[in-house]
């Protein structure tokens, strides 16, 4: 898991250990009060971002490695969010590959409250149960044994008490103006596992993507909702799509951005004949986090269903990730300079400081598509049960709905590496690249159409010349003639 919590740690000052005081509940207090203060302080939507959410009942892979966030002392450290209820007994299971301390903690007040400790050591595995005093949010650390004791582990949720389904209202309590611009940014570069890793290219393509309808569209940053690696899960982007997404009316937008891998189906699932006409007969789907699981596939059927539900005036969809190809990694190429794609233009003030650099011998192209063996589906669909209405509006291509999408359902979606002007280089997506140089120099009158015509010429050259196969970006909507500034714009 990549430590998210770094940015945080290195702007508080964490106070030295004192002398025989260096036990693993110590160190992982002084980190978590100024972590969760921290964390306390921050918008609603930007809180997710500090701990992954851990729910009841399931088992959640980590990785103690290099780029977690690391103690005074150089131990690396895992955060897990868990929010539970009064007199709920919760047992956090770990099993590791190697030596680790797992520590419940909460916030009361100022004051930072040790609920439960256990220790691996030497055994791989342990359990820490604990009696939830309060509603609300609880913390769960995973520190590790040495600086650079690096390794995997499992880590499990599983709740004994009063506290039957998570309430998600806690997460994303919504209730917002009606009227508003609302964002969901979802990125996943860091599937389970190595095999399916973009390289933090998705966390770069979010942030991008967040400084366009921010800086260039006005967006309220405190409406965009960002969604990273573990985050990225089924049922999370569900939930923050209906909750999140949901607060915008019949005069307000929705905006969902979605970059990570993409897969096809063999055949045609959930919805068919007329509510989902798929010519070559292949349902498409969004490969989230947990790739291979119940909760890794959001098929588009229901991402239809999702948009149909929506009450929002206008909606905008943007995926950048593909539906069929293969998950081979190519070798590593020279980075692309940004002032070659952009004209010139510099790349966002304040953005390169929040991005991912590019990792030394990581491939900077990368297929954005996994190849799912075995292929599990999900349990319960999104609609299932109701009328298809979300199915058929992605079909008939609905007036107030933009699809904004990075290839054709038969073609891959590149990842590459940008060298910016002052050297550094970084993992992005090739037509998210691509489209936010096009947005943020949109002129008001350009259209979705005259967009297109901008950007696909640009991403197939660019593609072409680096991999021999075409990346043909796409736009469906009835909507095409009407002009960004318009359909983005706070009416």
């Amino acid at each position: 898991m990549k430590g998210s919590l770094v940015s945080l740690l290195l702007a508080v000052c964490i106070p030295a250990v004192v002398a025989g005081q260096d036990n693993a509940a110590t160190r992982v207090q002084l980190v978590v009060k100024k972590a969760v203060a921290a964390r306390a302080a921050a918008p609603p939507t930007e809180r997710s971002m500090y701990a992954p959410l851990l729910q009841s009942g399931q088992s959640m892979p980590g990785e103690i490695n290099e780029d977690d966030s690391r103690l005074q002392n150089g131990l690396p450290i895992d955060f897990w969010s868990y929010q539970g209820g009064r007199d709920e007994r919760v047992a956090f299971g770990i099993s590791a590959t190697v030596p680790v301390t797992v520590v419940v903690l909460m916030k009361r007040g100022e004051e930072i409250v040790q609920l439960a400790v256990s220790d691996t050591t030497p055994q791989t595995s342990t359990t820490a149960e604990v009696k939830l005093p309060l509603d609300g949010e609880f913390f769960v650390a995973v520190l590790g044994s040495g600086q650079s004791a690096y390794g995997s582990y499992t880590i499990t949720a599983r709740s004994m008490g009063s506290v039957s389904a998570f309430d998600w209202s806690r997460l994303y309590p919504g209730g917002g103006d009606p009227n508003e611009r609302y964002a969901l940014l979802v990125g996943v570069s860091d599937y389970p596992g190595t095999l399916l890793d973009l390289h933090d290219s998705p966390l770069n393509d979010v942030e991008l993507m967040k400084s366009v309808l921010v800086d260039k569209y006005g967006f309220n940053a405190s409406n965009i909702l960002v969604l990273r690696d573990v985050e990225g899960n089924r049922e999370q982007i569900i939930q923050a799509f209906q909750r999140h997404l949901g607060q915008a009316g019949p005069n307000g937008v929705a905006v969902f951005y979605y970059s990570g891998h993409g897969t096809q189906l063999p055949d045609n699932r959930y919805l068919t004949g007329p509510a989902d006409p798929e010519p070559d007969g292949k349902d498409e789907a969004l490969a989230v986090w947990g790739v291979a699981a119940d909760y890794g596939l959001i098929l588009d059927d229901e991402l239809g269903e999702l948009v149909g539900g929506l009450t929002a005036g206008r909606v905008l969809v943007i995926l950048d990730d593909c539906y069929s190809g293969t998950a081979t990694r190519a070798g590593a190429d020279a980075p692309i300079n940004w002032s070659d794609l952009s004209g010139g233009k510099p790349f966002p003030a304040g953005v390169a400081a929040r991005l991912s650099p590019s990792a030394v011998g990581m491939s900077s192209r990368t297929a954005r598509f996994a190849q799912l063996r075995p292929l599990s589906l999900p349990r319960t669909y999104v609609g299932a049960g109701t009328n298809v209405s979300g199915g058929e509006a992605l079909a008939m291509q609905p007036r107030n709905h933009i699809l904004l999408a990075a290839s054709a359902d038969n073609e891959t979606s590149l990842g590459i590496t940008l060298k910016l002007d002052n050297g550094q280089n970084l993992p992005i997506g090739a037509y998210t690249a691509a489209l936010s140089i096009a947005l943020m120099n949109a002129a008001p009158s350009t259209t979705f159409t005259q967009l297109l015509q901008q950007v696909q010429p640009q991403v197939v050259k660019l593609v072409t010349s680096m991999t021999g196969k075409a990346q043909t970006p796409q736009v469906e909507g009835q909507s095409q003639s009407e002009t960004i500034a318009s359909f983005l714009a706070k009416h």
